[in-house]
């Protein structure tokens, strides 16, 4: 289980590859109907599922408990149905404070030619 410890500033946990498919799109036009007008791009607000899902892969085990206190996004560019988003997840920072474990988390997502498509920010209270 990755605990508080194992969180180091400026350290990356790697990068992961999520595909925006089509099973991903219908999944996400069914909460949000309206979205699928943005075909072929992807609708903004699906930047948080793409970079959530490189948070689980390359921050895993996670103890129970955690809690995702906030997160916002820069976009450069939003990618198109059937590209794949590679994410790297760094810690930005971490600290004790009145007894809670902060850890602060930068993402970048790049296309499958490195062009940087969104930057974010995560952070989160740390269970462990």
């Amino acid at each position: 289980m990755i605990t508080f410890e194992d969180f180091q500033p400026g350290v990356s946990f790697g990068t992961a590859a999520v595909t925006l498919d089509d099973t991903m799109f219908e999944n996400w036009t069914a909460l949000f109907p309206g979205d699928a007008d943005c075909v072929p791009d992807m609708p903004e607000g699906m930047t948080a599922v793409l970079v959530m899902n490189a948070y689980m892969e390359l921050i895993a085990p996670r103890p129970p408990g955690n809690v995702h206190a906030s997160q916002a996004f820069d976009i450069s560019q939003l990618p198109k149905l059937g590209q794949t988003v590679q994410t790297t997840v760094t810690c930005r920072s971490k600290e004790l404070h009145k007894g809670r474990r902060w850890i602060d988390l930068d993402t970048q997502s790049h296309d499958e030619n490195g062009t940087l498509l969104f930057t974010g920010t995560m952070r989160l209270i740390w269970a462990a």
